[in-house]
């Protein structure tokens, strides 16, 4: 086997990572979002805080595995620099938007308790799911530029596209999770 199809088989490894990542954390928000007790918060929020074991090591892997494969066969394409910016954008995304709201969350947890109303209320931030759903739509356009190799056109079209998909999509399901929110809260509080 050759360095070259070494590399890319660990560049794929890397976005198999990631999208395992983003499998884990879509299991740990979706739990997340169901606790009631300290306790089941702390589980999942560890998860969701654990995940840079996972996304790091990929995120990395794609990084150098990709800077190697352009320098040495692919050349500066414009799918190859807007794969890298998509990449760039989804960890930027997951560490300020996810990250953030939900070491915040962990930091206002008290005892192992029924959580607080609010914050429950902070767990159905519907910016969480639109991190998730943006961050995936993202990933998928970036695979879809990795397959497809397009001139700059093409890849400005996919990615636009995917984040378009993705933002949609994490709107609909914010705009779903604050109205069933809103029914089991009322039904808690009659």
């Amino acid at each position: 086997m050759s360095l070259y199809y070494a590399a890319l088989f660990l560049h794929i490894v890397g976005a198999l990572g990631l999208f395992a990542a983003l499998a884990l954390e879509w299991a740990g928000l979706s739990n997340l979002r169901r606790a009631r007790t300290g306790g089941q918060f702390r589980d999942w929020a560890g998860l969701l805080q654990g995940l840079r074991r996972v996304g790091g090591p990929s995120g990395l892997t794609l990084i150098v595995t990709g800077i190697y494969l352009t320098v040495t066969r692919w050349g500066s394409q414009p799918w190859i620099i807007l794969g890298l910016i998509g990449l760039v954008t989804m960890v930027v995304l997951g560490a300020v938007v996810t990250g953030r709201r939900v070491g915040s969350m962990a930091k206002e947890l008290s005892g192992e308790g029924a959580l607080s109303p609010a914050l429950r209320r902070q767990l159905q931030d519907p910016v969480l799911l639109l991190s998730a759903w943006l961050r995936t739509g993202i990933g998928l356009g970036v695979v879809a530029l990795m397959s497809a190799k397009p001139g700059l056109g093409g890849s400005l079209i996919i990615l636009s596209g995917a984040v378009f998909l993705g933002f949609a999509a994490g709107l609909a399901a914010g705009a779903r999770g604050r109205k069933t929110f809103s029914v089991v809260a009322d039904s808690a509080e009659s």
